[in-house]
C-alpha cells in the first residue's frame, strides 16, 4: 500500500463528523511512513491533485501537523 493509500484509508477510518483527519508525526509513525510529515504531506497533496480526488490537504499555518479533508 502506498503513502497516500494509507492516509486515505486511516482518514476514513479516524476523520470527524465535518470530514477532517488531522496527522502528525505520532499518525506517520503508527502508519509504519519513515518520511518527514511534511514530505508525506507533499507527496499527498500532489498524489490527489492529480487524481482530482475529493479531498484536500491543509496545513492552516500549522507545523506540527496537517490536515485531510473531505470536499464537496
Amino acid at each position: 500500500m502506498d503513502i497516500t493509500q494509507r492516509i486515505l484509508a486511516d482518514h476514513a477510518a479516524r476523520k470527524s463528523a465535518e470530514g477532517i483527519t488531522w496527522f502528525d508525526a505520532g499518525d506517520l509513525r503508527r502508519l509504519g511512513l519513515q518520511d518527514q510529515l511534511f514530505t508525506v504531506m507533499q507527496t499527498v497533496q500532489h498524489t490527489l491533485r492529480l487524481r482530482k480526488a475529493h479531498q484536500v490537504v491543509e496545513s492552516h499555518g500549522c507545523i506540527d501537523r496537517w490536515s485531510l479533508e473531505d470536499t464537496h
